[in-house]
Parts: C-alpha cells; sequence; structure tokens
C-alpha cells in the first residue's frame, strides 16, 4: 500500500476529528498535542491507495479550512471612522432678513455738452473731486466765437443809430415810423448777440453741483454728437444707497426708517449701520421682487458705487428654531441637503435628508427632517456614506 503525507501549518485554532477508518481514509492529526487557542499548528495528512490528481485539491481544501475567519477590519464598511458629534436642540433666535445688495451713489448726473462741436480739452479725469461752477471740459469754438463777432457788430452798428437818432426823436424832427423801426432793428440785434453769446457758452461745461466724476466717457478730437454716452458723469457719494431685491412674502415685513447692517467683503467685511430710505411699490415684472434702499454715511468716500454687500435687518420675533451646525450638513449628487444621524448603540451613521431654512449666525435652520434629542454628525462627515461605522 503506497501512502502520501501532506504537512499543512494553519494559524488559527484546529478542531480534532476523529481518524477515519478502512483503507483509504483520511487521518489528521496534530503535531503539537491539544488546541492552545491560536498558537500555530500543523496538521498531518496521511493519504492511502489514492490517485495523486487528488491529492492538489485535498491541499486546497484544507488550507481553506485553516483559515475560516477574517479580520473585521479588512470587510467592507467594518473600519470605524472617527467622527465628532452634536446633539440636536431647538434654539430662540430672532428672525433677520437678509439680502444681497449693491452700493449706489446718491446722486448721479450725466453731463453732456448742450452743443454740437469738437472736444477740445477735458480737465478733470474719474474719480477727481469737482466744485459747483468748476469748468470741466470745452469744445472747439471757432465757430460759435466768430458768430460771435458777428452779432456783436451788428449790435454796436444799431446801438450806435439808435442813440445818434433818439436826439433827433426828441426834437419831433423824426417821423415815429422811423424811431419805431430803429428800435425793433436795436431789439432784433440785441437778441441775435444774447443767442450768439449763448452758443458760445454751451461750448464749455461746469459742474452744477459739488461731486465726484464718476466716469469719464470722452477724450479731446472726439465729435460730440458721436458719443453714445455722457461725456462725463458726476456722482455724490457723501451719503450711499444699497439697493436690494426683497421677495413678495417679506416686504410687508420692511418698513421706512427700519434699522439695517451692512458688510462689505471688499472693505474687510467693515460694518456700516444706516436705515432703509425707501421701498418700492411697484414688483419688477420679470424677477417679482420690490426694490428697496438703505441710505449709509459715506464721509470718507471709501464706499464706492457698484459694491456688492451682505444686508441684515432684525425684526424683533423670536422664534424656536431647530439650528445645525454648517459644517454637519452636505449636499449630494441629486442637490438634497442631508445630515448623518448617529446610532450610538450600534456606532453607525445613517444619512437623513433634511429640508433646510434660513442661515442664521449659530447655524443652519432646519424646517424638517430632523427633531430635537437626536444626535448628528458635526466633524468628519466627509469619509462617510449611508450606515457607516463610526467611533466618537
Amino acid at each position: 500500500m503506497t501512502e502520501h503525507t501532506i504537512r499543512l501549518v494553519c494559524n488559527i485554532p484546529i478542531v480534532q476529528y476523529p481518524n477515519s477508518t478502512g483503507s483509504g481514509g483520511i487521518r489528521p492529526a496534530y503535531d503539537a498535542g491539544k488546541n492552545t487557542g491560536g498558537a500555530a499548528k500543523s496538521i498531518t495528512i496521511k493519504l492511502s491507495n489514492m490517485n495523486k490528481m487528488i491529492i492538489p485539491a485535498i491541499a486546497l481544501c484544507m488550507l481553506i479550512a485553516c483559515n475560516p475567519r477574517q479580520n473585521n477590519d479588512s470587510l467592507p464598511g467594518t473600519k470605524q471612522i472617527p467622527v465628532t458629534t452634536v446633539i440636536v436642540k431647538q434654539e430662540k433666535v430672532v428672525t433677520a432678513l437678509r439680502y444681497s445688495g449693491t452700493v449706489e451713489a446718491f446722486q448721479t448726473i450725466p453731463l453732456t455738452f448742450q452743443t454740437t462741436g469738437t472736444v477740445q480739452e477735458v480737465m478733470v479725469g474719474a474719480g477727481d473731486m469737482v466744485y459747483k461752477g468748476e469748468l470741466l471740459a470745452t469744445l472747439d469754438q471757432t465757430d460759435a466765437k466768430s458768430m460771435y463777432d458777428i452779432t456783436l457788430s451788428q449790435y454796436q452798428q444799431a446801438k450806435d443809430a439808435y442813440d445818434r437818432l433818439k436826439t433827433v426823436h426828441e426834437q419831433g424832427s423824426l417821423p415815429e415810423i422811423k424811431w419805431v423801426e430803429m428800435e425793433s432793428k436795436l431789439e432784433q440785434a440785441k437778441s441775435s448777440l444774447e443767442l450768439a453769446k449763448n452758443n458760445l457758452d454751451k461750448c464749455k461745461m461746469y459742474a452744477p453741483v459739488n461731486g465726484m466724476v464718476g466716469r469719464r466717457n470722452t477724450e479731446p478730437g472726439m465729435s460730440a454728437i458721436s458719443i453714445t454716452s455722457a461725456p462725463l458723469e458726476l456722482v455724490d457719494i457723501k451719503q450711499v444707497y444699497v439697493k436690494i431685491s426683497v421677495p413678495e412674502n417679506e416686504v410687508a415685513k420692511i418698513r421706512k426708517g427700519m434699522n439695517a447692517s451692512v458688510t462689505v467683503s471688499a472693505l474687510n467685511g467693515k460694518e456700516f449701520k444706516g436705515e432703509v430710505a425707501s421701498i418700492s411699490v411697484v414688483a419688477d415684472r420679470i424677477s417679482r421682487t420690490y426694490e428697496a434702499k438703505i441710505l449709509l454715511q459715506n464721509p470718507q468716500f471709501i464706499l464706492k458705487p457698484g459694491m456688492v454687500c451682505d444686508v441684515k435687518m432684525e425684526i424683533s420675533i423670536e422664534k424656536e428654531l431647530i439650528i445645525v451646525p454648517n459644517q454637519s450638513v452636505s449636499k449630494d449628487n441629486e442637490n438634497r441637503v442631508y445630515v448623518f444621524i448617529v446610532d450610538p448603540a450600534a456606532k453607525r451613521a445613517r444619512k437623513q435628508v433634511i429640508i433646510p431654512g434660513q442661515y442664521h449666525d449659530s447655524g443652519l435652520e432646519v424646517l424638517s427632517g430632523l427633531a430635537p434629542g437626536q444626535m448628528i454628525v458635526n466633524e468628519g462627515k466627509e469619509k462617510l456614506s449611508d450606515n457607516s461605522l463610526i467611533s466618537f
């Protein structure tokens, strides 16, 4: 009888089975004696009168039997992920209305030439401070000056004739009709002179009020009639407006004179205090929102038209709301907002879709999906999936 021996080494406890009887049986035996609970063991299997082809198959089966279990840490979803948690609570908050706004000048005046011509000189640039009556720009005055000189000459001639014939008329030697004709010519010459003088003055642009040059859209040599926008734009920014768009369901909560705080990110988050100056009574046809303006003082001219800002207006209504930290909230591929609810007993985190409300200083309002007392993941959610095993 031919025997073949297979010797295997196992790294886990081995259960001893009775020896097989009869020819051709398998007789497993421990080399080291009794089971010691986890120490390495070797198994000797003797095969008799069996085909050599089945030896590899038996060896493979015995290897699998020696290692029937795997480490739990190597199985998917069984590795504990460290997180921090927070208990969901209701908080009393003062309701605040928040909007995104844009700074606008208190007054904007487009300045244009009152006559045609070619721009000759521009004395100011964007950002320059100007004062009422200051000369800002001029047109070529050649034609206007020639016309003025002609009318001035005609007026002087008519005035000289009038003065000479006035004495004759007073003596009664001049017919009345001639005197009336002389008076008419003098008035016509005077009117023509005033018109020519006015046209000459229109070649100069003056500042109507104190302010700052917001835009300069013209240069010397340009035609005044080819400029599509105003050559110069004057703005008053000692005071500024912040324009916001208010939804129709909130417009009734805003009233004229209400205090507002404005934060400008371009100025390192500097906060300004103001009040509501106006509220439109007509909604925008497209957005269906109502325009409101908040007046701010700007004595140092640091607020510039076009700056984007955040506006907050507190209304004296306290509510108990479910508020969760902003960092505990995520959004999935379907654009759904969710958090991870913690099961303390099972130490697992379950994905829970929520309906968010408004943002508050302490976090995000939750309208539905959570209840006070529940535990949610606060930090460490980036590595989690639904029903992940966690440690906290």
